[in-house]
């Protein structure tokens, strides 16, 4: 009895370890999270700088990308003032020209961050500026300052519109908001753009309308507030203050 007891735990324990390593293999492997997170260990990508990496035979010029990455953090590091996200070892961004990598990455320009707040940027030769790279750096110095609650807390309209203004680019100028607002009468409300799958909804001119009007209202917080406000409102909704009331005071 107790040796038929035995073989049943046993087999409980291997088919658990069975499918936690099933698990992992999915994560790592088909998700575009667990495949950015295991970039540093794959042999189809080489480090190419301190958290800089690059596929295997990418045709770009290396230093370009190391030197365009290096202006963006000096573009980030004046607006917060310091960087925390490349001095405690979590930001990571992974260039690359291979489509088919690229798809097991998930994204061609964005930013994402695992419950472990490590931050995985991922870039394509399209969109390799210094512009969408100090956007995407804002985004994970955003991520890295915030706990996870608080991270949770904020409305995607705030984490676009505060990457934004690290992102010079015209189409999301002061100039092109008065043109396509008409001077502001013709806004997104904030509540419409909460939630990523309201932002990120639609075709591109709705979606760049979206950042459009996230930049604008964040400037205009930042005009009032400053840097010393950005990271008093930080501290704020790391102590569990309710975004709206902190953003708003």
């Amino acid at each position: 009895m107790k040796t038929k007891k035995k073989k049943i735990i046993l087999c409980c324990c291997i088919s658990l370890i069975l499918l936690l390593l099933l698990a992992a293999v999915y994560i790592f492997q088909f998700t575009g999270l667990g495949y950015r997170m295991s970039v540093p260990y794959r042999s189809s990508f080489e480090k190419a700088a301190d958290h800089i990496y690059v596929n295997k035979n990418y045709s770009g010029d290396i230093k370009e990308a190391i030197q365009l990455t290096e202006e963006a953090l000096e573009r980030d590091r004046a607006f917060f003032g310091e960087l925390q996200c490349t001095e405690t070892n979590t930001t990571f961004i992974i260039i690359c020209d291979d489509d088919k990598l690229l798809s097991k990455l998930g994204g061609d320009h964005d930013t994402r961050t695992s419950y472990a707040k490590k931050n995985y940027i991922s870039v394509s030769d399209e969109y390799l500026n210094i512009d969408i790279i100090a956007h995407e750096f804002t985004h994970a110095e955003l991520h890295t300052r915030l706990n996870m609650k608080a991270l949770k807390s904020i409305p995607t309209w705030f984490d676009e519109g505060l990457a934004t203004q690290n992102d010079y680019r015209k189409q999301y100028g002061l100039d092109a908001w008065i043109e396509q607002t008409d001077n502001g009468k013709n806004t997104v409300p904030l509540e419409d753009m909460d939630t990523g799958s309201e932002f990120y909804a639609g075709p591109v001119e709705d979606r760049r309308f979206r950042y459009l009007n996230a930049k604008h209202e964040v400037s205009e917080w930042m005009e009032i507030h400053g840097q010393k406000g950005l990271l008093e409102l930080f501290d704020n909704l790391n102590n569990g203050e309710d975004f709206n009331a902190a953003y708003k005071n």
